[in-house]
């Protein structure tokens, strides 16, 4: 049963509620046909009914109005990132639709929308976080980017859109009926809290089984020593940035009347630190091989095992750093200048809160 409800999530998305709704309103039917020859037992069914109708009224609505995202940063064009979109294109020849966005985060990813089921196309959108650009050379971009494009050669960007864009259809409901102040809400909050807790596990599994698949998709592409290197040095520079500048800059914060020199600033100016001896065999040896329960990823010795790495590759760390070569110049100082400008604006509103 619950394979089945999972292939069905994932092959419509927040469509999936749809027969929800349809049996709710066959129920209804029914139930108003049946007022004039059963009328006792129309007053009898009302407290079941008319609940249950209001529900599927509500996942209706929760469907139809779901709100759109908004891009937290623009679309980058070609001409500020002509090497990232040239290696995307090299890996991925296919006319999709495509938007490149660049974000502040130690991550990368690709995700996907179709509007009305696919029949209009779909678009794809790469988001790469500016830090990554700046710990990483171009080889290790490089094979980041075929990891992604990799996620939707398989089709993963379907199954994982259309089973978060379902709970986020599912809980939307929840923003018109409250919860805590209404019945329906309540109802509605009862019948769905269990299937959205176990569509979370589901979600993380499949995210985790994904990972796995797309990296040995994108080893066939760049190699799997090259595909290996850049998961070790994304795991391990993501670590010392998070140790060595994120974690003091948040204890920093907790002193300061004003906002400090932004986290960019700081990495750019930490860069040669950061690299040297970033790779120890020993702390990495230490990672647990099985994911934390709440984990969207396999720990790194898992990826590193599903490649043929029986033991910690030999990585030989960047000497260049990818945003003089996949950038334009001109893209660098307008995003650090951008994203350093609204990380001390956010912080400064926090400090005028006090």
């Amino acid at each position: 049963m619950r394979k089945s409800v999972t292939a069905v999530v994932l092959a419509l998305g927040r469509y999936a509620v749809l027969p929800v709704v349809a049996i709710a309103a066959a129920v209804l039917v029914a139930w108003l046909a049946a007022l004039e020859d059963h009328p006792g037992l129309v007053l009898a069914t009302a407290p079941v009914v008319l609940p249950v109708t209001t529900c599927a009224v509500a996942l209706g609505v929760g469907l139809l109005v779901l709100p759109a995202r908004r891009r937290a940063s623009p679309p980058v064009d070609e001409q500020s990132a002509p090497g990232v979109w040239a290696m995307w294109r090299g890996f991925d020849r296919r006319r999709s639709r495509r938007i490149l966005l660049i974000d502040t985060e130690l991550n990368a990813s690709i995700g996907e929308r179709k509007r009305l089921l696919g029949l209009f196309g779909r678009e794809l959108t790469m988001t790469f976080g500016l830090p990554l650009l700046i710990l990483l050379d171009e080889r290790a971009v490089r094979a980041i980017v075929a990891h992604e494009v990799a996620h939707a050669r398989l089709q993963h960007t379907s199954g994982s859109a259309n089973l978060a864009e379902f709970m986020a259809a599912a809980e939307n409901v929840f923003e018109h009926a409250d919860p805590d102040n209404t019945i329906t809400g309540r109802i509605v909050y009862i019948l769905l809290h269990a299937l959205l807790e176990w569509l979370h596990k589901e979600y993380r599994v499949l995210s985790r089984q994904n990972e796995l698949a797309a990296d040995r998709d994108a080893a066939d592409w760049v190699g799997r020593d090259e595909m290996a290197r850049a998961l070790v040095l994304s795991e391990v520079l993501s670590d010392r940035v998070v140790e060595t500048i994120l974690k003091p800059l948040d204890q920093e914060l907790l002193g300061a009347i004003r906002a400090p020199m932004p986290p960019l600033q700081r990495i750019l100016g930490r860069l040669e630190a950061l690299r040297a001896d970033a790779i120890d065999a020993a702390a990495l040896a230490a990672k647990p091989a099985e994911p934390e329960e709440k984990a969207t990823h396999p720990p790194l010795r898992a990826r590193l095992a599903n490649l043929g790495f029986a033991d910690l590759p030999r990585v030989d760390l960047p000497k260049t750093s990818a945003i003089d070569t996949v950038l334009s110049a001109d893209a660098v100082k307008q995003l650090i200048a951008r994203f350093d400008t609204d990380w001390t604006r956010r912080v400064n509103e926090r400090f005028s809160i006090y």
